[in-house]
């Protein structure tokens, strides 16, 4: 048994890595996606933001996160659509002031109380048009140890990650919130 617990917490520490890299990863996609197809022009406050531009870059942003979470226990990656339905969980925003789609689970899954860290969602405020924008991604994952039968449970772990990542600003050299 012990061996056994030894082995789940490797686990645990295992699939901590992993879905802290795929918030990373996503953000920093989601970012340069941002700044290679902007909405508007990067010297100037994002336009009005629509479902047509932003739905999109959520969508790649929880595609990325969910081939990075793939190989995870309970992930229900399906690698012909790069989605994963149900779990990982992930919510993603871009902190640009405009984003129209902040207060969505990604892949439109129901956010159990567990994911804690998911609640309230992300709003895409930032600090205006001298504010730099960078995007979060948070993503919740249920993880079920080895060890768990009806004698002796360790119960299950919810493990949740936040990054976000700025999205550089390379159009204002200079300006003080560039550097």
């Amino acid at each position: 048994m012990l061996v056994v617990l030894v082995a789940d917490f490797g686990r645990i520490f295992a699939a901590g890595l992993s879905v802290e890299a795929a918030a990373r990863d996503a953000a920093e996609i989601g970012a340069n996606e941002y700044l290679a197809n902007p909405p508007g022009p990067l010297g100037q406050p994002a336009p009005p933001g629509s479902s047509a531009y932003y739905a999109p870059l959520h969508d790649k942003i929880a595609k990325a996160a969910c081939a990075e979470t793939g190989d995870l226990a309970n992930s229900a990656f399906d690698p012909l659509t790069r989605a994963c339905v149900g779990m990982p969980l992930i919510e993603s925003c871009i902190h640009d002031g405009q984003d129209t789609e902040c207060s969505y689970e990604s892949q439109g899954a129901p956010i159990p109380s567990q994911c804690d860290g998911m609640a309230p969602p992300p709003s895409n405020a930032n600090g205006g048009a001298n504010s730099p924008r960078w995007v979060e991604v948070r993503i919740c994952y249920q993880f079920t140890p080895i060890l768990a039968s009806s004698i002796l449970s360790f119960g299950e772990f919810w493990l949740q990650r936040t990054r976000t990542f700025t999205i550089p600003c390379y159009f204002k050299l200079g300006a003080a919130e560039c550097g």
